[in-house]
């Protein structure tokens, strides 16, 4: 069995523990707080801080690093850092997520209890597809996207790099979702939208 460092302590990290015990392929499991994120209590656990260690020989002492934070850019940020020094980067996939043998799954993406990832789906790196979320077949999914619970998307939806899709939005065949966007919860996306925008209602409007 291996080793698993999950970097960051919050909220997201501590599914993300629950989602690797699921998997029964770790011996051990710590966390390494993110700086300036703070921490929850995690009784049993390890929390090491960024400030307090060397951080080449920290992550080299684990066998696999994943980034759990909601924060795109934050993610972005530690798993360019962990290719950039040879870590290797987990993926973690809940036992009951279902994934089609057809779908494409990049490296530092945590896939939660029933998600689903249809045929031919392609998510990149660094994503976090959570709870219940449906990707349908077709779907491209860029790096850094955090799906939110219950999330769906139909067919041939394209989602950019760095988009938030609110708990529950749902988002209809062959739209386009710009880079940096956020879908407010609950939103219904029916037409294409821009980049960097706040999308909320139903339909979803570009505030």
């Amino acid at each position: 069995m291996k080793t698993l460092l999950i970097w960051g302590a919050g909220d997201q990290g501590t599914v993300t523990m629950d989602c690797a015990l699921a998997m029964n392929v770790y011996s051990r499991i710590d966390f390494l707080e993110i700086k300036g994120k703070g921490c929850r209590e995690i009784p049993g656990y390890r929390i090491y801080q960024e400030e307090e260690i060397d951080l080449d020989d920290f992550l080299n002492s684990y066998d696999e690093v994943i980034v759990a934070t909601g924060d795109n850019q934050i993610r972005e940020d530690r798993i360019t850092l962990l290719m950039a020094m040879g870590i290797s980067v987990a993926t973690i996939t809940h036992p009951t997520a279902v994934i089609s043998p057809t779908a494409k799954i990049g490296r530092g993406c945590t896939l939660f209890a029933n998600a689903v990832i249809h045929t031919n789906a392609a998510v990149g790196m660094g994503c976090i597809i959570n709870t219940a979320a449906i990707i349908e077949h077709d779907c491209i999914i860029e790096d850094f996207v955090n799906v939110s619970p219950k999330a769906a998307m139909a067919g041939h939806t394209k989602i950019g790099k760095s988009t938030f899709l609110g708990i529950g939005c749902t988002i209809i065949d062959d739209v386009v979702v710009g880079k940096d966007v956020v879908i407010g919860a609950g939103a219904v996306v029916i037409q294409d939208i821009p980049d960097c925008v706040v999308a909320v209602g139903v339909p979803a409007k570009a505030q």
